[in-house]
């Protein structure tokens, strides 16, 4: 399940990269069920984070953590 859920976030993280405005942060957020949340084309890391953990928590049980798997800016 963790394999899955790591390719599946690399997978993301490629699509929302290359498909970002120049200089745009994207990040990924995952828990340890394979919950996901992502962000892109924010102006700093720290909002791209946010964003990413937020939609995360959305999906995500109350029982389930989710972190920041990956935040990359776009160039």
């Amino acid at each position: 399940m963790r394999i899955q859920t790591a390719l599946a976030a690399i997978t993301l993280s490629a699509s929302l990269l290359s498909s970002s405005e120049a200089f745009a942060w994207g990040c990924v957020a995952v828990s340890e069920n394979g919950t996901y949340g992502y962000s892109y084309n924010y102006d700093n890391q720290d909002d791209a984070s946010q964003r990413a953990l937020n939609e995360c928590a959305k999906r995500a049980t109350t029982d389930q953590t989710c972190v920041i798997d990956s935040c990359e800016e776009g160039s």
